[in-house]
């Protein structure tokens, strides 16, 4: 950069503040002014006005905008969901869901033929193989699971309920708990 560059210095602005007359007489310590002036930096000649139409409108300004009621509102939570389908004398559905912002969307679909695997502890559930990853399925696989779910009743309806319900019984536990401690301190 050049040195002397700082020195020529931009008199275009300069010429607005010629006359002493145009200087604002309303300054603060420092010389800068008070509302309706800009800061030009560390000039002899002070700040500059600020011109109606130069102004930020306050609907303009970041600070003071209403940009939380335009932004769409926080996602809720994730609720995840283990449903099963059990056939007697015909094995488990079992089908791992996760319910958000009335969504189902189906992660995985398993079939047992016997429901003993299912027990706790059960060995032999490590051997047997439940079906694919429910992304690698057909498409119209997955449409067909999403619609016997639908029939079932889990479906929008209760991809809202689900996370609500699950927030009204932490709350209820919450309050359950502060109570507890309350009767536990006094």
């Amino acid at each position: 950069m050049d040195e002397d560059a700082d020195a020529m210095g931009d008199q275009s602005l300069m010429d607005e503040m010629d006359d002493p007359a145009d200087m604002p007489t309303d300054t603060q310590s420092g010389g800068a002014n008070t509302k309706g002036a800009i800061n030009r930096g560390r000039t002899s000649d002070g700040n500059f006005r600020v011109a109606p139409e130069d102004k930020i409108a306050p609907a303009d300004r970041e600070e003071l905008s209403d940009e939380d009621e335009l932004e769409e509102p926080e996602p809720s939570f994730q609720a995840h969901l283990n449903i099963s389908v059990d056939r007697p004398g015909k094995g488990v559905l079992e089908i791992d869901a996760i319910a958000q912002d009335g969504l189902m969307v189906i992660e995985n679909v398993n079939f047992f033929k016997d429901k003993k695997l299912l027990e706790p502890g059960n060995t032999e559930l490590a051997n047997t193989y439940t079906g694919p990853p429910f992304g690698n399925l057909d498409e119209d696989l997955q449409v067909l699971f999403e619609k016997y779910l639908d029939e079932r009743g889990i479906n929008t309806t209760m991809a809202l309920f689900v996370p609500e319900y699950i927030d009204f019984k932490e709350q209820k536990e919450y309050m359950g708990w502060l109570s507890s401690i309350k009767n536990f301190v006094e």
